[in-house]
């Protein structure tokens, strides 16, 4: 081999490290671009107006550590919206008893709950009952009928057995029928009370 050969091996032995560096670093560019970006397309987690899952005619059940059942909610359509863990009603059919035999009964045109049935907020066309049974020594009259509810919006909290709005609603028990502006009902005590403006004929249980 003559000089002028090893002239050229020589320098092309100096280049190579200049051209490792230099095809390390495209390679190392070409991963930054192909990897999934946060937030980005390929690593794109679903809206948090996109459900997950959509049931259609299901049922939530909620029992408690001995297996009795607490509470059953049943819907035309439900879907389930990972970024709140909520559950989205269509046409929210609710039932609730608690360990003394208090019982929950509401239904609407739509809802929204958590995936235990704990608190459902209602919508539409709605009508609740509460079939309740004061606390001893309340001095409230354990024979007392249903009381009644109806309106465009309910909130039913199941485990703590209040009924709540903070709209206009009907309430209706025995021979009273009253119309707030919202309404806050304790099913273990017995006791609404009523906010805003108040219209109708309410006659508070005999004490």
């Amino acid at each position: 081999m003559n000089a002028r050969w090893w002239l050229v091996l020589e320098r092309a032995q100096a280049a190579l490290p200049v051209l490792g560096a230099a095809a390390l670093a495209g390679f190392t560019w070409w991963l930054v671009q192909s990897s999934p970006r946060e937030g980005g397309a390929s690593g794109a987690k679903p809206a948090a107006s996109a459900p997950d899952y959509e049931l259609h005619r299901a049922r939530i059940v909620r029992v408690d550590p001995q297996g009795r059942l607490e509470a059953v909610l049943d819907g035309d359509r439900i879907r389930h919206f990972p970024a709140t863990e909520r559950l989205l009603v269509d046409e929210l059919t609710l039932a609730a008893r608690d360990a003394k035999g208090q019982s929950l009964h509401a239904q609407a045109r739509e809802g929204e709950a958590d995936q235990r049935a704990e608190v459902v907020t209602l919508r539409g066309q709605v009508r609740a009952q509460a079939v309740s049974y004061p606390e001893p020594g309340s001095g409230l009259r354990r024979d007392v009928g249903p009381a009644n509810f109806s309106g465009e919006g309910l909130r039913i909290d199941t485990r703590a057995r209040v009924v709540s709005s903070n709209t206009a609603v009907k309430m209706e028990q025995d021979h009273s029928v009253v119309r707030a502006q919202g309404l806050r009902y304790d099913q273990n005590s017995g006791v609404a009370q009523l906010q805003g403006r108040v219209v109708g004929q309410y006659d508070a249980p005999t004490r």
